[in-house]
């Protein structure tokens, strides 16, 4: 398989698992195994670029919110902002210090099939508390700093930033929309943030340009996938709920224990 399809592969599982709640870390860690991926050539840079793609991604899909925070601040209508600077606090201290000793010591197959079912047994108690009573209207600071804290749990591969903090908004009694919709709110600082550091850092290392065309292809797959992923959610869960996720996540578990157990992975 070529590297450029490759690319494109990887940017769509991005792009996609990145705001589905099925973990993104769980499909790349198999898809790494998979293609068995170059560093040299699906590194820092490509990191970069899918990171980036589904920021992008999510600020488009949030644009009009975004604008109108904004002009929220501008008028000193300060009570939403001050929400999401909230619940993004909790998120943004655990990835400065924790990021490094996640990517290092957790991303193993077997902790990623324990927090698949664990994150998939949080769903399904969240849908049983839930009561979708509250509109995201009359959350409290307590409540986005809350929320906040589930996200930053979501450090944790294999538990799903857009599952955990969308559970803890049912478990608020938010309703399912208004959740999902927070979460996503909440998230895409902390994407965007993400792609703004690996940024940095390939810039010091002179890597950003090392594989344009892989780059390129990953940024647009990503991108695009991240589009649909977002608009697919946001209607999906008006009248579903995450208990459709969860056959899939325990099946995928399954696949990384059985492979875990035969030396596969």
């Amino acid at each position: 398989m070529s590297d450029l399809l490759i690319a494109a592969l990887l940017g769509l599982i991005q792009g996609l698992t990145e705001f589905l709640p099925v973990s993104s870390t769980a499909h790349l860690v198999i898809a790494e195994k998979v293609f068995r991926l170059d560093p040299a050539r699906f590194g820092l840079s490509f990191d970069i670029a899918v990171h980036l793609g589904t920021a992008f991604a999510v600020l488009l899909s949030f644009a009009r919110t975004w604008v109108d925070l904004l002009l929220d601040v501008l008028r000193r209508h300060w009570r939403m902002p001050a929400l999401l600077a909230v619940g993004i606090v909790p998120a943004a201290i655990a990835g400065t210090l924790l990021e490094s000793t996640v990517e290092v010591q957790l991303r193993d197959i077997r902790v990623i099939t324990a927090t698949l079912v664990l994150g998939s047994l949080i769903f399904w108690l969240a849908e049983r508390m839930a009561t979708q009573r509250r509109p995201m209207g009359a959350l409290r600071a307590s409540d986005a700093f809350y929320m906040g804290l589930a996200q930053a749990v979501a450090l944790l591969p294999g538990i799903s930033r857009s599952g955990i903090t969308i559970s803890a908004g049912l478990g608020l009694g938010l309703t399912r929309a208004d959740a999902t919709r927070f979460s996503f709110l909440l998230a895409t600082p902390v994407i965007a943030g993400v792609g703004a550091k690996a940024l940095l850092d390939a810039r010091r290392s002179a890597e950003l340009l090392a594989q344009p065309e892989l780059a390129i292809v990953g940024f647009v797959a990503s991108f695009l996938s991240g589009l649909a992923a977002v608009a697919f959610l946001m209607r999906f869960l008006r009248t579903n709920s995450l208990n459709w996720f969860i056959p899939y996540r325990l099946a995928l578990a399954t696949v990384l224990a059985i492979a875990a157990l035969f030396g596969a992975a």
